[in-house]
């Protein structure tokens, strides 16, 4: 697996940080320890940023919502979300996409952390 992952816990929100390569495999395992810091905090504000060498092919994109579902990942989970590589974005956003569309999961994608943060901290649980 190559995947740089970093989770830190905040008063209010938990910061991910991941870097490495885009697949589903690295995606299952991602979002796995997400929960898992979710659940252990009780925090279901997450401010991510990540940069991927590669995207998630548009098959594995429509396969988040059931990934999502495995995993227990439901709209109580608020996703601000960055991604840094301009490569990668579009896949990023279609992926968002597709789970906003299946009512599986609450986020929005920015281009800037700060932003990212602001709209994460403004939201009423």
């Amino acid at each position: 697996m190559e995947l740089d992952l970093k989770i830190t816990a905040h008063d209010d929100y938990l910061h991910v940080a991941v870097r490495g390569i885009g697949n589903y495999e690295n995606a299952f395992y991602f979002w796995q320890k997400v929960v898992e810091a979710c659940d252990l905090h009780q925090c279901y504000k997450v401010l991510g940023e990540q940069y991927l060498f590669d995207s998630v092919s548009t098959i594995e994109a429509f396969d988040h919502p059931a990934m999502f579902k495995k995993l227990g990942i439901t709209t109580k989970y608020q996703f601000a979300w960055v991604d840094k590589n301009p490569r990668t974005r579009e896949t990023t956003q279609f992926v968002y996409d597709v789970l906003a569309n299946r009512s599986v999961s609450f986020g929005r994608l920015f281009n800037d952390i700060e932003s990212a943060k602001h709209w994460l901290l403004e939201r009423d649980n």
